[in-house]
This record gives C-alpha cells, structure tokens and sequence, in this order.
C-alpha cells in the first residue's frame, strides 16, 4: 500500500510534457516552438524533453533577459545550425527548390495530361482513309452477324 502511494505521489509530480516549467516564461516557449530539436524527429525546442531541447529554452531565456528581440535569437541559431534549424525555413536557395517543387510538378503534370489529350482528340478526329474498302465490307458483314435481328 506504501509502495503503491508512494508510486502515485511520483506519478502525479511529473511534469506534463508540453506544459512551460514554472521558471521559464511563456515566451521562451514561443520562441521555442520555431525552431527545430537538433536530436528529435519533428518535435519542436519546445515540444521536446532531450538535453539540448532544454538548453536551447535556457538559451533563449538568457538571451531575452539581456533584451533581446526574438529575430536576433533566431538568428543566433541559425548561424549555429543553418537554416535546417527553423521550422520554416526562408525560400532562398535550395529551401526555394523545396518550396516551388511542388507548384513544378503539377505544371508538368497537367502539360503532360493536356498533350496526352489532345493526341486522343486528334485521333479520334482523323479521317478513315488508311482503310481499305475490303475491310470496311469485312466490318460490316461481322457487325451484321452479331446483331440479332
């Protein structure tokens, strides 16, 4: 019984994950919440528990108590990790490939489905000349036989 309430009383101090601890302003985790964990897979500074989440909140609180504004602590971590640190990134350079990719691929996409289409109107419009009267008096006489009349 100790042992169970005992487990309950450490159950119930954690922490819920997505929650701001107590001495770090509401803020950091704003600030936070646009740049990227370095060691997570698509969790945020602020979504994440690991070791360098949780320096890179302590940062950010530092750097606003020296006043200042959240570009520059954005900046300051892109000049440490690149672009790559943001969760959305600036189109220029290569993130603009990623940016106009898809807009890319649906022009191809639809120049490829406009020509296909227009190969199927043009054979559909194109006179029967490469046929041969034989033939047509084959057709005919096999369309005949298999209409029941």
């Amino acid at each position: 019984m100790a042992v169970g309430l005992w487990l309950l009383a450490i159950a119930l101090a954690q922490p819920t994950p997505n929650t701001p601890p107590p001495d770090l302003s509401p803020r950091v985790f704003e600030i936070a919440r646009a740049l990227r964990c370095p060691v997570c897979q698509g969790e945020s500074a602020a979504e994440s528990n690991a070791g360098i989440a949780v320096e890179m909140r302590r940062i950010i609180a530092e750097q606003l108590a020296e006043g200042k504004s959240e570009a520059e602590i954005r900046q300051f971590f892109v000049q440490r990790y690149g672009d790559w640190i943001l969760y959305e990134p600036p189109a220029r350079g290569l993130t603009l490939w990623v940016w106009l990719s898809p807009l890319i691929g649906l022009g191809l996409l639809s120049f490829g489905l406009w020509r296909y289409l227009s190969r199927v109107r043009a054979q559909a419009k194109a006179p029967l000349n490469d046929v041969s009267e034989e033939e047509i008096t084959r057709l005919e006489a096999e369309l005949n036989t298999e209409r029941p009349s």
